[in-house]
């Protein structure tokens, strides 16, 4: 069972309620958690932090309500009746659009948010999501966004069409809101391709399948493919939520026998591999994955694996700010140590120069201008850390 991390006990319990199921000895050690001392509001801000409202108040509730105040209760159950009525708005909104696209023949599939939810924790209202995630082919891109348009969805950060042209030329996602507050992140790739060039999304969408929900078929991953996307995300934001892996060991807990060869087919390049081989590191000592003994051993082989692991348990998981962040050059560079160093100067130049949504909106170039967009956020980024 985890241990108090960083003399953090509000960690180590919520390292051992993030899953649907507790099994006796996780039970146990929930309890002896919460009967030594605990800073009642830290916890409810880590479990804010971390996204797991839901599973720390439905353990609470089930097996310990006697050791957790009244207040932090109530104030736990607001948040989580919050989280089920977005989830459902999410979820009806979700199979709306996923109709619409049918409707005008766009080939899509449907991943995390309340699909995952009900898919992987048996109740949409037991994972915090905060939007919609479709992804397109890049040839439907804007067929896509067309669609979308006419179900009342627009461009959440008001860039006009030739604006959104580069953020498709450049991106792999691009953000839409529609009445009421729903967003939805249009996808045409997993992350970034100078993050994964080697991701087999041709692969991803010949092995695509679709989750039974809410009444109605939803195209979606293979769990195979899940497996890497989830890795990637929860790496694309710096391992920084317990939920994310939480995510990757509920898929686990569903699909007992995976088809290890498609994860491979997506191990060929060493930013990829290095991603994937850390969130499994983590998912095996926390959640305790079972990962094949080939992988296993190839995890164990590279000792910046672990090094990242512990620098994630130590400095990122325990702090409502880290250092360790996405934007963190440091971090950055630190993340990358030992890879090939053809991969690690390909993500070290897309990093600087690929430009992402905040330079297109920052500098609303004309079409005509679209080519200055590296050159500007290239300046952008080497103001911002000049100044770190």
């Amino acid at each position: 069972m985890p241990a108090a991390i960083n003399n953090r006990p509000e960690l180590a319990l919520l390292l051992t309620i993030a899953r649907v199921d507790l099994d006796p000895s996780r039970q146990t050690a929930m309890q002896n958690l919460l009967a030594g001392p605990l800073d009642w509001e830290c916890l409810l801000s880590m479990a804010v932090q971390h996204g797991l409202e839901p599973l720390l108040f439905l353990h609470l509730h089930r097996i310990a309500p006697q050791f957790a105040p009244q207040e932090f209760m109530q104030a736990l159950r607001a948040d989580c009746k919050t989280i089920a009525a977005r989830n459902l708005i999410l979820a009806s909104r979700l199979k709306s659009v996923s109709a619409h696209l049918r409707s005008r023949k766009i080939e899509h599939i449907a991943y995390k948010g309340p699909l995952l939810a009900e898919t992987y924790f048996g109740n949409c209202a037991l994972r915090v999501s905060y939007d919609l995630d479709i992804l397109v082919q890049p040839s439907q891109l804007e067929a896509a966004r067309d669609a979308l348009g006419e179900i009342g969805f627009s461009d959440k950060n008001g860039l006009s069409a030739g604006q959104q042209a580069m953020s498709f030329r450049f991106g792999f996602e691009h953000s839409f809101t529609a009445p009421g507050g729903v967003d939805l992140d249009l996808h045409w790739r997993v992350v970034q391709k100078f993050k994964s060039s080697s991701l087999d999304m041709e692969g991803v969408w010949q092995r695509a399948t679709s989750a039974h929900a809410w009444g109605c078929e939803m195209p979606t991953l293979c769990p195979e493919d899940l497996l890497v996307a989830l890795c990637l995300h929860a790496g694309h934001h710096g391992w920084m939520q317990l939920s994310h892996l939480c995510d990757i060991a509920q898929l686990f807990q569903v699909h007992l026998q995976l088809d290890w060869d498609i994860v491979r087919r997506h191990l060929g390049d060493s930013n990829t591999t290095r991603i994937v081989y850390v969130s499994l590191h983590l998912l095996e000592k926390y959640w305790q994955a079972n990962i094949p003994g080939d992988l296993k051993a190839a995890i164990l082989a590279d000792p910046n694996v672990a090094r990242l692991a512990r620098r994630i348990q130590s400095e990122i998981w325990p702090s409502s700010r880290p250092a360790l962040t996405t934007s963190s050059l440091r971090w950055l560079w630190d993340r990358s140590s030992g890879v090939d160093l053809a991969d690690r100067l390909r993500l070290l130049t897309g990093t600087f120069f690929c430009p992402a949504i905040e330079d297109v909106e920052m500098f609303r170039l004309p079409r005509i201008l679209a080519p200055l967009y590296p050159g500007l956020r290239a300046l952008r980024l080497a103001f911002k850390y000049s100044l770190s």
